[in-house]
């Protein structure tokens, strides 16, 4: 559950707004990297738990 909402997060995430700023970016360049990271995010702890799913 936490995998898929992390994934597409919005511009009032307090997590977005401190990885902007820490890597310096503007917040257009900000939010393309961001929420490419957060789908990758996403979709790996989905894979994750399709894979441990048969062994629970």
């Amino acid at each position: 559950m936490g995998g898929g909402a992390l994934a597409l997060s919005h511009i009032n995430d307090a997590g977005y707004w401190m990885f902007t700023k820490l890597a310096g970016l503007d917040v257009a360049a900000g939010l393309r990297t961001w929420t490419v990271l957060t789908t990758v995010m996403g979709c790996a702890g989905f894979a994750l738990t399709a894979a441990l799913w048969p062994l629970v």
